[in-house]
């Protein structure tokens, strides 16, 4: 009777024991991990990333068209060298986790409208309210690009240090400096007359 007991103790422990892993193991399944970027998700966040910090970079040239109100250059800029820039930010956005994909969308219309407000001041020559506008868009875009995954994330362009003033050529020699004539010493009344006497034969 006494092994009998032993044996069914023994069973019983080992049906817990199964039991319990096997709950661990379901409630492990329950668990949602957190979505992750795969590498081909990167390659194509990096390319689009890529191509918004060079209008970033760009970005601050805005800044002395509005200072000098050079309002055609101003207009001129938004739509040349920033003309892509809505459509990349959205092509970034789509690519993003669903959880960055909102905020992105919402940084991607803020910045779009900030540059639409500038066109219109330069139409307007409002100069307060296009530099006023100007600072918003470099902050709302960087709030922009920190949303890109660290490992996607380019590097700004390095501000270029000015260079040395080089020496200027001369084209011609410089002139020397004539001294001046020594003036030649007055004759006196003495040899005035000796000069002007008859000469003895």
């Amino acid at each position: 009777m006494l092994n009998y007991r032993s044996v069914v103790a023994c069973i019983l422990a080992l049906v817990t024991a199964f039991l319990l892993n096997v709950g661990h193991a379901e409630a492990a399944k329950k668990v949602k991990q957190p979505p992750t970027y795969t590498a081909e998700q990167l390659e194509q966040i990096q390319a689009y990333a890529a191509e918004l910090q060079t209008m970033r970079d760009r970005l601050p040239e805005l800044a002395p068209l509005i200072t000098r109100k050079d309002w055609t250059f101003t207009r001129n800029f938004i739509r040349g060298p920033l003309g892509e820039l809505r459509i990349q930010m959205q092509n970034l956005s789509r690519t993003l986790l669903p959880d960055a994909q909102k905020s992105a969308q919402t940084l991607a219309k803020t910045v779009f409208d900030d540059l639409i407000a500038i066109d219109q001041a330069a139409q307007d020559n409002n100069y307060q309210v296009a530099i006023r506008k100007y600072a918003s868009t470099i902050k709302d875009f960087d709030a922009f690009l920190a949303l890109v995954p660290e490992a996607a994330r380019p590097k700004p362009a390095a501000a270029a240090k000015p260079e040395p003033e080089k020496p200027r050529l001369q084209l011609f020699a410089p002139k020397e400096e004539t001294p001046p004539p020594v003036a030649e010493p007055e004759a006196t009344a003495s040899a005035v007359e000796e000069n002007l006497a008859p000469s003895e034969e």
